[in-house]
C-alpha cells in the first residue's frame, strides 16, 4: 500500500465535492464539520455498503477511487489467536468487520520475533508520601472535560483528518499543561510522525540531572506509560468513532496522571515517557514504529505498562484493576498488580487473553522489553459491547461508564513512574 503521507490523502472521502458529497463543510471550535453535514454523509455511506452487500472495500474504491489501487497492496496480518498471513490493505476493513483484532506485521517482521524480555528485579515500594501527594490531585472532572472534547470529533481515524486534528487537539493540551508547569520540572514533547497522517505524541520527564547519565558507562533506561490515541468503527472506518472506552478513556487516564505529575513537580532520576499512539487500530502500526525507532536508536527500556481501556463496569459487576496476564512480562505484571493494591482502593486482578491478543504493549514485549498491560476488566466476563461502533460514548446508561474506575488507573500510572523513575528531592 502506498503510504498516506498527506492530510489531503483522504479528502476526497471527507471533504470533496463529487455526486456523494456535495456541501462544505462548515467548522466548529474543534475543526469538525457541522453535525447536519457528517449525518448526510454517514447516510450516504450506509446506502452504499446496503448496495454493495456491506463490503467496505467496494465502498471505499467508490469514495476514494484516486487511492483505490492501494486496497490490494499485501500485507502480512496477524489475526489475533492465528498464524500471520499475506493478506491485503482492503482485508483489513473485512477483519475489522468481522470484528477480529490484527497486527500488521509487513513493515516490522524484524520486531515481531518473540524475543524473551531480560530478567529484571524490580523495586521494593518506597515512594508512597509522594505517590499519595500526587494521587490527591487527580480530579474526575478534568478527565470527563477532557474525554468531551476528545470524543467530540466524528472519529479518530488514523488515515482521516480527524485523526490528525484530534491528535492536534490532544498535543495541544499536553503543551498546556507543560506551560503551567513549575520551573523546576524538565519536561519536552513532539509529534511522532508516521507514514500515515496521524502522529503520535511522545511527552518526556527528563531525568533530573540531565539527558545523560552522569556516570556515561550507566545507561538511564526510561520508563513508558501508554495508550492509544485513535477510534474506529468497524463497520467502516469513516462512520461515527467516538471511542470513549476504547480507547479515549485510556488517552484521558494517562493524561491525568501527566497533568497531576507535572502540578507536583516531578523530578525523576530517569526518563520518565507518556506515548499516546497512532494508529493501534490499524495493527498496533503507530506503536510498532515507534518501538522500530528507539531499538535502531538503541534507546534502553526499563518498562512499558499500556492503559487501554479503564472505564466500563458493566451494571451489577465488581469494579476491578485488572492486568492482562498473556503476552506480557510475568514478574513485572506481579509486581505492578501488588503496586496497584498499594495505591489503588480497587479490587485487584489478573485476566487472560487468547494468545497473541492485545494492545500497543505487544509492540515492546514481542521486541523483548518488559511491557504490560492495564485493563478494565476481564475480557470474557465484562467486555464493553459497545466498542468500535457509534455506540462506544461516555453517556451509558446505567453508570456503565465509570471515571471513578479510571481514575483508579491514574493511581496506578503515577505510582508506575513514580516507584520506578525514582523522585530526586
Amino acid at each position: 500500500m502506498r503510504p498516506l503521507t498527506a492530510l489531503h490523502a483522504l479528502l476526497p472521502v471527507l471533504f470533496a465535492s463529487a455526486a456523494v458529497f456535495d456541501k462544505p463543510p462548515p467548522q466548529d471550535v474543534l475543526g469538525r464539520p457541522a453535525v447536519d453535514t457528517l449525518s448526510d454523509r454517514d447516510a450516504t455511506i450506509e446506502s452504499l455498503l446496503a448496495t454493495h452487500g456491506g463490503d467496505p472495500v467496494q465502498v471505499m474504491r467508490l469514495l476514494d477511487p484516486e487511492n483505490a489501487s492501494e486496497l490490494d497492496a499485501p500485507r502480512l496480518l496477524q489475526v489475533f489467536g492465528a498464524e500471520a498471513v499475506w493478506m491485503t490493505e482492503g482485508d483489513k476493513l473485512r477483519l475489522r468487520q468481522q470484528g477480529l483484532g490484527f497486527i500488521d506485521l509487513t513493515d516490522h517482521q524484524d520486531l515481531h520475533v518473540c524475543h524473551g524480555s531480560a530478567k529484571s528485579t524490580w523495586p521494593k515500594l518506597q515512594y508512597q508520601e509522594k505517590v499519595t501527594s500526587v494521587t490527591k490531585l487527580l480530579s474526575k472532572d478534568e478527565m470527563k472535560k477532557n474525554l468531551g472534547n476528545l470524543t467530540s470529533f466524528h472519529n479518530r481515524y488514523y488515515r482521516s483528518e480527524f485523526g490528525v486534528k484530534s491528535s492536534r487537539w490532544l498535543y495541544n493540551q499536553i503543551l498546556d499543561i507543560i506551560s503551567a508547569a513549575p520551573p523546576s520540572v524538565r519536561l519536552s514533547v513532539e509529534t511522532f510522525t508516521h507514514t500515515f497522517p496521524q502522529p503520535s505524541v511522545i511527552a518526556r520527564f527528563e531525568p533530573f540531572f540531565g539527558r545523560s547519565s552522569p556516570n556515561p558507562t550507566i545507561a538511564l533506561p526510561r520508563i513508558i506509560v501508554g495508550a492509544h490515541q485513535d477510534s474506529a468503527n468497524y463497520r467502516f472506518p469513516l462512520l461515527p468513532a467516538p471511542g470513549a472506552d476504547d480507547d479515549g478513556s485510556g488517552t484521558v487516564t494517562i493524561l491525568e496522571a501527566f497533568r497531576a505529575l507535572v502540578k507536583s513537580g516531578f523530578a525523576p532520576e530517569r526518563p520518565v515517557e507518556f506515548h499516546w499512539y497512532a494508529a493501534e487500530e490499524g495493527g498496533l502500526l503507530g506503536s510498532q514504529e515507534v518501538v522500530s525507532e528507539y531499538r535502531q536508536l538503541k534507546k534502553e527500556v526499563g518498562a512499558m505498562i499500556q492503559f487501554d481501556m479503564t472505564a466500563y463496569v458493566p451494571k451489577g459487576a465488581d469494579p476491578v484493576v485488572t492486568f492482562i496476564t498473556t503476552d506480557v512480562d510475568s514478574n513485572l505484571t506481579n509486581w505492578t498488580m501488588a503496586l496497584a493494591e498499594e495505591y489503588s482502593t480497587s479490587v485487584v486482578g489478573g485476566a487472560k487473553l487468547f494468545a497473541g491478543a492485545g494492545s500497543d504493549h505487544m509492540s515492546w514485549h514481542r521486541a523483548g522489553y518488559p511491557a504490560i498491560f492495564a485493563a478494565e476488566g476481564d475480557p470474557f466476563k465484562t467486555f464493553n459491547p459497545y466498542i468500535h461502533t457509534s455506540a462506544d460514548r461516555m453517556d451509558l446508561a446505567d453508570g456503565e461508564f465509570s471515571f471513578e474506575h479510571a481514575l483508579e488507573f491514574a493511581k496506578v500510572a503515577v505510582g508506575f513512574v513514580v516507584e520506578l523513575g525514582g523522585w530526586v528531592e
